[in-house]
């Protein structure tokens, strides 16, 4: 099974990717299904993500004006079945987000897909979102967050977690406490944390990540059970960056 089945994401979808543990991994992904499926396809985000290097299926648009990155994006879907628009680069070489009203707009450039990034994550599997986050565009018909199932078993601090004393607060734990699956879920669930912010008509997914092993699949089947008994409709469970792209969905 792959990323489109699992999410069961369909032409006209604006996703939006949350959480941390393999966003732009999932989101670049996602993109590469929907290429070979005939789709025109745009990434960005709300937030910063490195930019990615141009080739003959990617093209990059950088534009400050709205008016002129839309035009530019609708010009080079023509040429190009994937674009990745920011409205600047930073020294980091990272793109500059758009606002929520702009990404509104891009599907009148006749792109088939959008997938935007909508939180930050510091590279790190697991994180609470601070107030203010994440960015979720409120034309986002699917959310979609990501969990690496690796920041079980792992204390809860900096090394290992983006914002551990938010999850601390939302949770009830101490900062250096093992992270469980029942962390994971409250945090996911918490109305405070990512049950807040999704939009009214859009599907939320939950997607445990990095699950390439029997000990990992039994926990993230754990954290799905849990998610489903507090509201999650659907969990997928995989591994994005997996060769093999093991994909397990859960339907409560």
């Amino acid at each position: 099974m792959n990323l489109i089945d699992a999410f069961s994401i369909h032409k006209g979808d604006i996703i939006a990717l949350t959480g941390a543990g393999g966003k732009t991994t999932t989101m670049f992904a996602i993109g590469q299904e929907a290429i070979k499926l005939g789709w025109r396809v745009v990434i960005t985000t709300t937030t910063r993500i490195f930019a990615p290097k141009e080739n003959k299926l990617l093209k990059l648009v950088i534009e400050a004006i709205p008016e002129c990155l839309l035009s530019k994006i609708k010009e080079s879907l023509t040429t190009f079945p994937q674009v990745v628009a920011g409205i600047g680069l930073d020294q980091e070489n990272k793109l500059n987000g758009l606002d929520k009203e702009l990404i509104a707009e891009i599907p009148s450039t006749g792109a088939d897909l959008i997938i935007v990034e909508a939180d930050g994550a510091a590279r790190k599997p697991f994180k609470a979102p601070r107030e203010g986050e994440p960015v979720i565009p409120h034309t986002a018909t699917l959310v979609v967050t990501v969990v690496g199932i690796d920041c079980l078993g792992k204390p809860l601090n900096s090394t290992y977690t983006h914002r551990p004393e938010k999850i601390a607060s939302l949770t009830g734990m101490s900062l250096g406490d093992l992270i469980t699956g029942q962390t994971v879920a409250r945090v996911l669930l918490h109305s405070q944390g990512y049950g807040k912010d999704i939009p009214r008509n859009s599907r939320w997914v939950p997607f445990m990540n990095k699950v390439e092993s029997t000990m990992a699949l039994e926990s993230a089947r754990e954290i799905a059970g849990l998610l489903g008994q507090g509201g999650a409709k659907r969990v997928v469970i995989g591994a994005a960056q997996s060769a093999n792209q093991f994909m397990e969905v859960l339907v409560f």
